[in-house]
């Protein structure tokens, strides 16, 4: 997301951007793996459900209705096992179906 910025107070110092969780071998190794398999990925294919949703909710809000319940949200992921079968996939698509 791209915003203008109008004003000089609006610049703020980023300060440290490093991470305060220690990083282990195996996580930058996959980090890696991911920038170099993902390399090509079609900006244009993703979406933001949440913008969507809030959009939705505000101009059903805005125009007097009431809005739906809230659904029961999904259980979470194990981001690693779905980083390693995101990697995996990238390296079979690029491999031709072959790991």
């Amino acid at each position: 997301m791209l915003h203008t910025l109008h004003w000089p107070e609006e610049i703020r110092d980023p300060g440290d951007l490093s991470s305060p969780a220690p990083t282990t071998a195996r996580e930058l190794e996959i980090a890696e793996l991911l920038m170099t398999e993902m390399s090509g990925v079609d900006i244009t294919e993703l979406h933001d459900d949440y913008a969507q949703a809030l959009n939705l909710l505000v101009d059903t809000l805005a125009t007097g209705r009431t809005a739906a319940p809230l659904l029961e949200p999904e259980p979470p992921v194990d981001l690693m096992a779905a980083l390693e079968q995101s990697i995996r996939g990238a390296r079979r698509a690029r491999n031709g179906g072959q790991d």
